[in-house]
């Protein structure tokens, strides 16, 4: 582990007790009765004070708005960075990682922030419904619904929907890789255009996972302590599915499915994930079915890295490689 991840560590352990108070603050909180568990209330609250530190400073936007889109029968809110005063500019759609239960706009806002600065694409960050409340796949129809609107609608948004990319980390990751599936392969599925995929001009894909049941980096990393064990990636997973039977869907399960003809994509892994096999496996089989591949992996720092740019370095450069491959794939000049 990098000395850099060493003081993310601590400065975590500093401010844990802190946001677990927030966290049992919300349910104390609670008045009415509500579809959310409690203790998802309660998580979501702690996980939210957590990375509130991390998204503090980093780049100032020409402007920043937040919205509305209509997709998958809700209505979902996007948060779009601008970093530029440009009429319209390509976009990068992210979806937020955070085991498909917690994260938000607001839990990812500086990621968002510095992909829209250093690519100069506008970010279109998704609040999609979160689970348990929702099962799959009603966050990847809203995620895939969101990016299909921009297709049609975007230049009400002050976004190319000609030269689109997708990017998220985690469950975000996940819900990349499955949303261009979606459009590639079933769109009627969402009512989406035929035509939405072909839009579709890089995705990328930060330390997802994508399918394995088991692997070396399953076995090697991960545990209580970082939210990361076998356990909780299994309860992580009860709760998104409303059958076991939904794991084997190739929307979920992408080393099952058919890659081939995916836009490029930039595969990012950290070296002391459970997940790092899954992207690892992820990148391979892209580049059989006969993709344009660039993989990255960043051996010393675990899950989640990209929230840590206010101390580690690995962040800054992960984002900037990736705004610059998607800077490239939509055609964004300097």
């Amino acid at each position: 582990m990098s000395d850099q991840m060493k003081d993310v560590l601590a400065v975590q352990a500093t401010r844990a007790e802190a946001c677990r108070q927030v966290g049992k603050d919300a349910v104390r909180a609670i008045t009415n009765p509500s579809e959310t568990p409690a203790r998802f209330i309660e998580s979501r609250a702690e996980y939210r004070a957590e990375r509130s530190t991390w998204n503090e400073g980093g780049p100032t936007m020409a402007r920043t708005v937040d919205d509305t889109i209509s997709a998958a029968g809700v209505d979902v809110p996007v948060r779009i960075h601008y970093p530029r005063a440009e009429a319209v500019v390509p976009g990068i759609v992210f979806l937020h990682g955070g085991g498909f239960t917690v994260g938000d706009l607001d839990t990812h806002d500086r990621i968002m922030r510095v992909l829209a600065e250093s690519s100069g694409a506008a970010v279109v960050g998704v609040d999609y419904s979160l689970s348990p409340e929702v099962k799959f796949p009603q966050a990847l129809h809203e995620s895939a619904g969101v990016i299909d609107h921009l297709v049609g609608n975007g230049r009400y948004f002050g976004v190319d929907g000609t030269r689109l990319a997708i990017a998220g980390d985690s469950a975000g990751a996940m819900l990349t890789i499955g949303s261009a599936l979606l459009l590639r392969d079933a769109p009627e599925d969402i009512g989406a255009s035929p035509e939405s995929f072909s839009s579709l001009q890089a995705l990328m894909s930060f330390y997802g996972g994508h399918g394995l049941s088991d692997s070396a980096s399953r076995r090697n990393f991960g545990g209580s302590w970082d939210g990361m064990g076998t356990d909780d990636l299994g309860s992580i997973m009860s709760e998104y599915f409303a059958s076991a039977r939904d794991a084997e869907s190739p929307l979920y399960n992408h080393l099952g499915a058919d890659l081939a003809g995916l836009p490029p994509v930039y595969v990012t892994a950290a070296g002391l994930d459970p997940l790092r096999d899954d992207s690892r496996a992820l990148a391979m089989r892209l580049r059989r079915a006969g993709n344009d591949v660039v993989y990255e992996e960043y051996p010393q720092v675990l899950h989640s890295f990209l929230h840590f740019g206010r101390i580690l370095d690995d962040t800054t450069d992960v984002l900037r490689k990736a705004a610059s491959f998607a800077a490239d794939r939509l055609q964004l000049q300097g």
